[in-house]
C-alpha cells in the first residue's frame, strides 16, 4: 500500500473486477481515455484482470479513500527495464471524486513509487487531445508537454492527436501534500525506535 493525504493505492484484487467492468462500458469514459469502444463482458474482465496480474511490465493499483472507497486506477505500465522508461495511465472513474485534487495525488504517489522503488528515470503521459482535465493534472505534477501525434489514436469514429507528455527523475517537481506525506512516512518508518 502507498500512503497518502486523503488516498491509498491498493494491489488491485479479484473484487475490483466487477467495478471495472462498469467503468470499461462506460461511454464518457471510454471517449476520454481512449479505451476500446467495443462492449465488455465480465469475462473480458477477468480476462484483463489476469493479464494485469501477469505482466511483469506494468504495475496497476487500484485508488481508494482512507475509508476504502473505491474510486479510479493507476498503472505505469510498458516499462522498459533496461532504459528505466514507464507510461503512466489514470483512471478516475467514479464521477463523484473528479475535479478534487485525487487525481493528483493519485499521480504525485505513483510518481515517487515510479522514480524510488522502481527505479525508472523516465515517465511518459499520452493524453487525447480533447481531454483538456487530464492535461492540466498532469501539469499540475510537473509533466512537460513534448507534442502531439497527430492522428495516432481512433474513437468515436474519428481519428484523433495525443498530447505527449514526460517526467523525468532529475526534473524538479512541485513538493505537494501528498509527496509530502509519503516522505514523512518514509522518514517516520525509517527512524529507529
Amino acid at each position: 500500500m502507498i500512503l497518502g493525504q486523503r488516498i491509498r493505492l491498493w494491489a488491485l484484487e479479484r473484487f475490483d473486477v466487477s467495478q471495472n467492468y462498469h467503468w470499461a462500458n462506460d461511454p464518457e469514459l471510454i471517449y476520454l481515455t481512449g479505451m476500446n469502444p467495443n462492449p465488455k463482458s465480465l469475462v473480458d474482465i477477468e480476462r484483463w484482470f489476469d493479464n494485469v496480474c501477469n505482466n511483469n511490465n506494468q504495475r496497476m493499483f487500484t485508488i481508494k479513500t482512507q475509508d476504502g472507497e473505491y474510486l479510479g486506477n493507476i498503472e505505469i505500465g510498458d516499462i522498459d527495464w533496461r532504459v528505466g522508461r514507464g507510461e503512466i495511465g489514470l483512471l478516475v472513474g467514479e464521477r463523484r471524486f473528479w475535479n478534487q485534487g485525487y487525481g493528483s495525488e493519485a499521480i504525485e504517489l505513483m510518481v515517487n513509487f515510479a522514480f524510488e522503488e522502481l527505479r525508472l528515470h523516465r515517465i511518459e503521459a499520452r493524453v487525447l487531445t480533447h481531454n483538456t482535465r487530464a492535461q492540466r493534472v498532469f501539469e499540475k505534477c510537473g509533466f512537460v508537454r513534448e507534442g502531439i501525434l497527430r492522428g495516432s489514436h481512433f474513437v468515436a469514429g474519428k481519428h484523433l492527436d495525443v498530447v505527449v507528455y514526460s517526467l523525468l527523475g532529475t526534473d524538479e517537481r512541485p513538493q505537494t501534500q501528498a509527496a509530502a506525506a509519503t516522505l514523512l512516512e518514509t522518514e517516520t518508518e525509517a527512524a529507529p525506535a
